[in-house]
């Protein structure tokens, strides 16, 4: 019995060993090599004053080219547009470029159906996990604080979100810098989409994190600007977006404002050619 107790006693010991090596090495490679994701360009760099910020999800990041909007009014602009993100993830990003020096003087938000969600997502919120205690990340009113268990279980944290946090994306981390590609956020689409189809379903007006955005614009001095991104020629009752602007003033709806099915990579997402038109159209409306 006393030999058994030892042998677990010494497989403990090397298992917690091992979870801590592992602990520490994955937070040295995330916190110490380039930027792979607009989380990281967010929190491993110095900011400055930009004159125009995108926020949203996919339909910001795929739909606005900066490049294309600083080349065409000499001002600057970085499209902070992710992928599947919420409001609240759109709220917590806009907190951590400030954190990070960022001032802004006009600042984009895209509307859609998805102003019925509440909440972070859980993939915004794993991209923060090797950030959060190094970094001291707090918000008011926002919970982005790790757990017990991710704070004192060695490699906790990143066993949990192995689907981000995995032996590839530590290998792609070390090996791919994107700093290049994500300089001004925009990341595009390419193709034709050939099976375009699609309902909007009536929505929420209003939704708290954008009502936490807003008033953060208005404590920054910045303008605050609102507009849907187009949709497919297809996609049915994009009327519904034009109750949004009985509350939200400035507010345009684009969503079909192109029928043009070759602009289009899928029925929610422009590809390249269409974000080139529609960029250049949001420059010319909202007067850049």
């Amino acid at each position: 019995m006393k030999k058994f107790i030892i042998h677990i006693l010494i497989v403990g010991v090397v298992l917690v060993t091992i979870a801590s090596v592992l602990d520490y090495s994955y937070d040295y490679i995330f916190l110490n090599t380039s930027s792979r994701d607009k989380v990281q360009l967010a929190l491993k760099q110095k900011h400055d004053y930009v004159d125009y910020l995108f926020l949203g999800s996919s339909r910001v990041e795929n739909h606005v080219d900066c490049d294309l909007i600083q080349s065409l009014t000499g001002k600057s602009c970085v499209n902070y547009g992710i992928s599947g993100g919420s409001y609240e993830d759109s709220l917590v990003l806009l907190h951590l470029l400030k954190q990070k020096g960022l001032t802004y003087g006009h600042l984009f938000i895209q509307l859609d159906n998805s102003i019925e969600d509440g909440g972070m997502t859980k993939n915004f919120k794993a991209s923060l996990i090797p950030f959060i205690a190094p970094y001291e990340l707090k918000i008011e009113g926002i919970n982005i604080s790790l757990s017990w268990s991710q704070k004192n279980i060695p490699f906790y944290r990143y066993a949990q979100y192995d689907y981000l946090y995995g032996i590839r994306s530590c290998a792609a981390q070390i090996l791919k810098n994107q700093d290049e590609i994500k300089q001004f956020g925009y990341k595009p689409q390419y193709g034709i989409g050939s099976h375009f189809s699609g309902l909007i379903k009536k929505t929420p007006i209003k939704n708290k994190y954008i009502e936490f955005i807003k008033k953060e614009a208005i404590r920054d001095n910045a303008q605050i600007h609102f507009f849907t991104s187009p949709y497919c020629p297809s996609m049915k009752n994009t009327g519904t977006y034009n109750r949004f602007k009985s509350y939200y003033p400035g507010y345009i709806n684009y969503a079909s404002y192109y029928s043009n099915p070759t602009y289009f990579a899928n029925c929610s997402h422009m590809n390249n050619n269409g974000a080139q038109v529609f960029t250049k159209q949001i420059v010319k409306d909202f007067n850049l």
